[in-house]
């Protein structure tokens, strides 16, 4: 009995790695251009030396790679549409005949012409494509119906309420030099659809310090993220190139430099990476401590770690990247425009000109990471707001600027005078 049990796990295990989808997720870098690189990894089954996997649906163009275990080498790779199974559930007739095949069942259909029918037995076969039913009666007969005719079912037993739907799907085929029974793959490839949205706010202590914190938005419109290693970075390395890779979609009928879609670039370059670019409560003190997220400095850009994260698919979360205190200084600034231009227009103004002065808190970066660039909101010891701005990219050890207000006490003029 235990070797008939040991013999049933071994062959369930089996059949789930052979229905496998995709490698698992191993790691995520999450770049602020809605681009981020993914590195899958794992054991694939083999039949006749070969692999089948799905295709990432939104590859960035040359960016794909897949390495294999060095005992073995990838010989060639098709790209082609195939039909799938896929688990779904009832919501007809149609779908619980399906789902149920082999299952005492009493089915009424309605003929071409005549009155309606029915018959007690099984279903014993199923095509999704031509929507046709095989049906053993317990009389012996087997009956051959279109599905779309049978209009109501009597399970003798609770039926399943989920089937395995066909569907249409583009996949790779992978054919390696050497036979094998399982392939241990990585795969390693720019995606679209993925993208972090950092935000800081600013808690004014007293005249002198205040505490920064910043929390990081991810949104997921890829594919789902379970447990993987997710980092976020920042810098602004080139990318050449955008659009889809050819492999994503049937090239015969799309040509290769098709543009993404504008839905998956609507937020692209919202707060760019380009470098030129807490309250109180008498149930304790809120917005006071500080923690920080691994990260490192690699080249030109610095990255954030944030550990094993999962994110389902279509979805957005938040995540605390740091906080800590920080140093600042009040300052009053304002730009005095070159108003007078006599070689364009011969004139120089006479009368003196009133210029804005603005009230904004420059703030030293004193931790040992870069502040990247983002939305800021200050709000003064009393927990009273004062402002939102955005807080350009300040490396370590540097200082940034925070807008306020105009100043409403400060005049400043200015006169210009030919000599």
């Amino acid at each position: 009995m235990r070797n008939i049990i040991t013999a049933i796990l071994f062959l369930i295990i089996t059949l789930q790695a052979m229905a496998q989808e995709t490698l698992p997720t191993r790691k995520v870098s999450i770049f602020k251009n809605g681009i981020a690189l993914l590195i899958r990894e794992g054991t694939a089954p083999l039949k006749n030396q070969q692999v089948k996997l799905p295709i990432p649906k939104q590859t960035i163009f040359g960016s794909y790679f897949i390495g294999i275990s060095k005992d073995n080498t990838v010989k060639q790779i098709v790209f082609r549409n195939d039909t799938i199974k896929k688990k779904a559930d009832c919501t007809s007739v149609q779908h619980y005949l399906a789902g149920n095949i082999n299952k005492p069942v009493t089915i009424f259909y309605t003929p071409e012409e005549g009155i309606d029918k029915s018959a007690s037995g099984k279903v014993t076969g199923y095509d999704q494509h031509r929507h046709i039913v095989q049906f053993a009666t317990d009389a012996g007969k087997v009956l051959v119906l279109n599905a779309n005719h049978v209009y109501a079912a009597e399970f003798k037993d609770p039926p399943a309420g989920h089937y395995m739907a066909d569907s249409i799907d583009r996949v790779m085929i992978i054919t390696l030099e050497k036979p094998s029974s399982e392939a241990m793959l990585q795969e390693i490839f720019m995606t679209n659809g993925i993208n972090w949205l950092p935000s800081y706010f600013l808690k004014l202590k007293d005249d002198k310090n205040a505490r920064l914190e910043m929390k990081a938005v991810l949104e997921n419109y890829a594919e789902e993220i379970k447990n993987a290693d997710v980092e976020l970075v920042v810098g602004a390395p080139q990318m050449r190139y955008s659009q889809l890779d050819p492999m994503t979609y049937d090239y015969l009928t799309t040509s290769i430099g098709t543009d993404m879609p504008f839905a998956q670039r609507s937020q692209k370059f919202l707060q760019s990476n380009t470098v030129v670019a807490g309250m109180k409560s008498a149930a304790g003190d809120f917005f006071e401590q500080t923690f920080n997220t691994d990260g490192e400095k690699t080249g030109d850009m610095y990255i954030y770690k944030l550990g094993k994260i999962s994110l389902p698919n279509n979805s957005k979360g938040s995540f605390p990247i740091f906080a800590g205190n920080v140093e600042y200084r009040d300052k009053y600034e304002a730009t005095i425009e070159d108003v007078t231009n006599y070689f364009a227009n011969r004139y120089v103004p006479n009368e003196e000109q009133k210029f804005d002065v603005f009230h904004s808190l420059e703030i030293k970066n004193t931790s040992q990471m870069p502040l990247t660039t983002a939305s800021v909101m200050v709000v003064n010891e009393k927990e009273q707001f004062i402002a939102q701005d955005e807080l350009k990219y300040t490396p370590a050890g540097a200082s940034g600027s925070i807008r306020l207000s105009k100043a409403i006490d400060i005049l400043l003029k200015n006169n210009e005078e030919e000599i």
